[in-house]
């Protein structure tokens, strides 16, 4: 990505042609190396010689950029690799992304050629980036090797791209903010080069200390999850993923598919590698802007420090879901700030130096935190009253984190033009601003240490655990029958109530007797998926009579609401399960998504699993301390703790089920869906109270 020759192979003497612009922006815009001009006329062009073919240009070559019709590029990239180009970018447009055979097979040429290619002077494969990228741009080498208008400031920050256009507007707004680049990398359609080749390049460059990445897909998310836990714990990674929308999603046979969605996968690799997720492009720039040019926060411990109730409350409350605390200050800081400020204003955390306040108020605040030794982190808020002095207070922010520079410092400044002057100070200053208490909060938790790492270890015996799986699912279809299922979670050591299938009411009886009353009876059938939508299921049977009784009714119920399902059942079978004392409903299950393979979740359960969502995936296996982190991002974890009087659940039970859960969905692939719901939780273990597994059909 740093050449000292590079060749705009498509060059053209229009000025509306793409290889026009693209020369003339590696001519004009600082770029030091020898630049060549390739265009099959042979005529000049921008005062340079241009050759018939790469191969008439005399020295080494270091970068092409191909912007030649798309049939032509195949041939040309085979040039290209015969001259031992290191690395080519390829703008040209009509590959894949027109969805047609012609361009998937145009592609996958240009893919073959460049592996089975090899640069005979290094015995390494060539890069190749796009084929339909925009370019690529390094402005401290005044390199604009792409058709963006200008270059952006240098910078620390590297953005991968996978939309063009997308790269050229967000250089465009990062003027606004002071934002500088170390590289910038459009990604096309990655056919040779994916996220994950770029990821490993900006991880590489000594020049950048975030990387921004923006992706419409993710080619091999395994390898993703890997190369991007590695990578940011030596460096951020702000991920901006588009295509999440579930309006294209086909219904899903289990709770769990119902759940995930097509963005439930990207927030668990999120979780896993220590990622920042941005919501939109705002933010997305906001936040590669806090990371760049503030230090790492050393605890969770901020202050705040605001001249207005309402906002100092909003941040407040955001500072508790992204997982930051507002400590009281040491009694020598309070004692000192009180001589400060008005008897009205409020010394605690946040600060409320009151709407009145001028700087000298603002600068006593911020010096107080700074001495504050329980103190890592200060969010400053303005709202501008008639006697607000922005641009002095600002400048004050600005001194503060010169002082001390190993603090972070992030404000939001609320309003509109009577703002705007204090904003361009902490801009010009390196002081990342926001619009509101909430986006400042989250900005400054993003500093935070990442606790990536959490990788699960494979357990001894577990080869063998996985042989006995496959033998257990071999030759199973659709819904996994109950005797199926029970044994293969009795492997996983998951642990279900004694239960039983009956042909008959009487044998319904004699299972019941032999189990214990009270007992619940279900229908048992690959056919249904959803045993209560269809009433199959009768529970707290008693007596021999109920167990009658529910057996008929449940037949009935069958065949007066699926009837379908009845002509396919000559003689029914129901289970037969010892009734559980009552306890927490939780549901814990898995899937296959396309990117990433085996998915994990757990959520509230029983009737409230689709009411409420409250669900967390990770990407399988996981180890015991993820599966404790997920349950505690859950709205649920107060059940588990104990409310209202009730004993503390064994949380530990149902991390390990988690666990067991995530193994099961990574040894065994083929299982397209499981539900463990509800998962009865009480204080003396859990139960896997009912459970479906669907395998291809």
């Amino acid at each position: 990505m740093h050449p000292l020759s590079i060749a705009v192979i498509g060059a053209s003497a229009s000025p509306y042609k793409v290889g026009h612009m693209i020369l003339s922006n590696l001519l004009t815009q600082g770029f030091q190396g020898d630049v060549y001009a390739v265009n099959t006329k042979g005529e000049e062009i921008l005062g340079k010689k241009s050759f018939r073919t790469i191969g008439e240009i005399p020295g080494t070559v270091d970068m092409t950029i191909i912007v030649t019709p798309a049939s032509t590029v195949p041939g040309v990239v085979e040039e290209c690799i015969a001259k031992e180009v290191k690395t080519i970018v390829i703008i040209s447009a009509g590959f894949s992304e027109t969805h047609t055979d012609a361009g998937r097979a145009l592609e996958e040429t240009v893919i073959r050629i460049a592996r089975e290619r090899t640069n005979q002077k290094t015995n390494k494969r060539t890069n190749v980036i796009g084929p339909n990228c925009l370019g690529i741009l390094i402005p401290r080498l005044g390199l604009n090797a792409s058709f963006a208008k200008d270059l952006p400031k240098p910078g620390s920050i590297a953005l991968i791209s996978q939309s063009g256009a997308l790269a050229v507007a967000l250089i465009d707004q990062s003027l606004s903010l002071g934002i500088g680049y170390s590289q910038i990398l459009s990604i096309g359609n990655k056919a040779v080069m994916d996220e994950c080749d770029f990821l490993e390049e900006c991880a590489a460059d000594p020049e950048t200390k975030v990387i921004g990445l923006y992706l419409e897909s993710i080619k091999d998310g395994r390898r993703f999850l890997k190369t991007a836990e590695r990578i940011s714990k030596e460096k951020p990674i702000v991920l901006l993923k588009s295509g999440i929308s579930d309006a294209g999603r086909k219904a899903a046979s289990s709770h769990t598919g119902a759940l995930a969605g097509s963005s439930a996968a990207i927030d668990a690799a999120c979780a896993q590698t220590g990622i920042h997720r941005a919501a939109n492009a705002e933010e997305f720039l906001m936040l590669l802007q806090t990371l760049s040019t503030q230090p790492q926060l050393r605890t969770n411990h901020i202050a705040v420090i605001t001249n207005a109730g309402g906002p100092g409350i909003l941040a407040t409350d955001a500072t508790e879901s992204n997982g930051l605390a507002l400590p009281p200050l040491q009694p020598a800081t309070c004692n000192s700030l009180s001589k400060k400020l008005p008897s009205s204003a409020s010394v605690a955390n946040p600060i409320d130096v009151l709407g009145d306040a001028l700087c000298d108020r603002y600068s006593a605040a911020l010096d107080a935190t700074g001495d504050d030794p329980g103190i890592d982190g200060v969010v400053v808020l303005l709202t501008p009253q008639v006697m607000t002095p922005t641009e002095e207070i600002a400048r004050a922010i600005a001194d503060f984190h010169k002082r001390l520079p190993l603090m972070p410092v992030v404000a939001c400044f609320m309003g509109g033009p009577s703002v705007t002057e204090g904003q361009k100070i902490l801009m010009h200053n390196g002081i990342p601003y926001f619009p509101t208490p909430e986006a400042a909060v989250h900005a400054m938790a993003t500093l935070l240490p990442s606790h990536n790492g959490n990788e699960a270890h494979e357990k001894r015996g577990a080869r063998t655990r996985t042989d006995k799986a496959q033998k257990i699912l071999a030759n199973h279809s659709g819904l996994l029958n109950e005797d199926a299922a029970t044994e293969l979670f009795a492997l996983y050591q998951l642990p279900q109530p004694e239960a039983k299938i009956a042909k008959t009411a009487e044998e319904a009886v004699q299972i019941a007797k032999d189990i214990g009353f009270p007992v619940i009876a279900k229908i048992s059938s690959p056919q249904i998926l959803h045993k209560t939508d269809v009433g199959g299921v009768k529970g707290n049977l008693q007596t021999s009579d109920d167990v009658r009784d529910a057996f008929q009714e449940i037949i009935s119920n069958i065949q007066a609401r699926a009837p379908q399902f009845s002509i396919l059942n000559s003689q029914f079978s129901i289970l037969i399960q010892k009734h559980l004392p009552p306890g927490n409903e939780f549901i814990i299950g898995g899937l296959q998504d396309l990117s990433f393979g085996p998915m994990v979740m757990v959520g509230l359960g029983g009737i409230y699993t689709e009411l409420f969502h409250d669900a967390v995936f990770r990407i399988a296996p996981i180890n015991e301390e993820e599966a404790y982190r997920m349950l505690t991002e859950l709205k649920s974890w107060k059940l588990l703790l104990g409310m209202r009087g009730k004993a503390r659940s064994d949380i530990d039970a149902l991390a390990r089920a988690i666990v067991a859960i995530s193994e099961l969905m990574n040894e065994c692939q083929q299982i397209l869906e499981l539900d463990c719901n509800p998962i009865l939780v009480t204080s003396q273990g859990i139960s896997v109270v009912d459970a479906k597994i669907v395998m291809p059909s």
